[in-house]
């Protein structure tokens, strides 16, 4: 089969290499669609280590064309989203649904192979039915949608409050898709390009403000008019965002850090104690009752479809996957979210 490989920084390679076979609880999925994540661009800039060896790719939909040893309630053909942790399942993490904390939790795309492939092995665990009326396209965007749905319950949004999403590339539009799902009563964004800023007013936020140095006194006027209840802070890399944050949400209120930082950043603990202000952070997904992250997600595509389709901006086949990555990097290309058919 074929396969994407990451090369050295800003460099992409597709290999032939064998392809695998189901172990004990595992289905083989021939991929539908993967996406790129934000995460996968701070690997392909060279940000962050990564595994040469190891295919990128863990927003994943597919149609499943063998099964493990053990495997019940599948069967070869049917259409599906994968859930890309691989967890003990015995830990007391995995057993109170909080397998996101397993000390063996392993993401598709970083040790383990992702879906950059033409074919891919996964534990029948973590499969969830795409429906007939979705596209493949569609399930690949259920889980960037669960980290942005995960995040909420970290937070604690409640019915009627205020957001505000620091960051308009892919994942802060799932939190914007997120948060007005969850009835937040008003959701303003940040960009950096205007497509992005575009795009969050599609996606239902109410404002969208530049967060270049013109963008600030705007910014700190919407937080000085109604102070908001939640921060989600979504750009990470090297950005000030944090203290920017702690600086505008509400005393008392929350703030949610998704954003991948590859620095420490600076914060007042000041102001961070004087304003009784608590800060979580999330990365990936959970069970956190009867319905889990991925559940809730899949619930808000089916609703919106549209929305969510909006959001897609590139398609390649999985042979331009080096294409699609600079396109992914470069926002003059007005990129949202990248997409791969292997």
């Amino acid at each position: 089969m074929l396969a994407a490989f990451y090369v050295g920084p800003g460099q992409i390679e597709v290999k032939k290499v064998a392809a695998p076979k189901p172990g004990p609880g595992e289905v083989l999925v021939k991929v539908g669609t993967c996406g790129i994540c934000g995460s996968d661009l701070h690997f392909y800039r060279g940000d962050i280590p990564i595994l040469s060896q190891v295919s990128p790719g863990h927003e994943l939909a597919g149609e499943i064309v063998a099964l493990g040893d053990g495997v019940e309630g599948w069967e070869c053909g049917q259409r599906v989203i994968i859930e890309p942790l691989k967890v003990c399942r015995e830990c007391s993490y995995c057993r109170s649904g909080q397998y996101q904390l397993c000390n063996q939790r392993k993401l598709m795309g970083t040790f383990i192979p992702g879906g950059m492939a033409q074919y891919l092995c996964a534990p029948a665990y973590g499969l969830y039915s795409l429906p007939d009326s979705l596209s493949y396209d569609l399930g690949a965007m259920v889980e960037p949608l669960a980290v942005a749905v995960h995040a909420l319950h970290l937070a604690e949004l409640a019915l009627g409050e205020r957001v505000l999403v620091l960051g308009s590339g892919s994942i802060g539009l799932m939190v914007v898709l997120a948060a007005r799902a969850a009835g937040a009563e008003d959701i303003v964004t940040t960009y950096r390009y205007p497509h992005q800023g575009e795009a969050a007013l599609a996606a239902g936020a109410q404002h969208a403000i530049t967060s270049n140095e013109a963008g600030t006194p705007a910014l700190m006027a919407e937080a000085q008019r109604r102070p908001f209840d939640l921060v989600v802070e979504t750009v990470g890399g090297q950005a000030d965002t944090v203290q920017q944050a702690v600086n505008v949400v509400r005393p008392g209120g929350r703030v949610c850090l998704l954003g991948l930082f590859t620095q420490s950043i600076g914060l007042n603990p000041l102001l961070l104690a004087l304003k009784e202000v608590r800060i979580v952070g999330g990365l990936t997904y959970c069970r956190p009752g009867q319905q889990s992250d991925f559940d809730a997600a899949l619930g808000i595509i089916e609703a919106a479809p549209e929305r969510a389709q909006r959001l897609i901006s590139h398609r390649f086949s999985l042979e331009q996957a080096a294409t699609a990555f600079a396109a992914a990097a470069d926002k003059s290309t007005r990129s949202l979210k990248v997409q791969l058919h292997p």
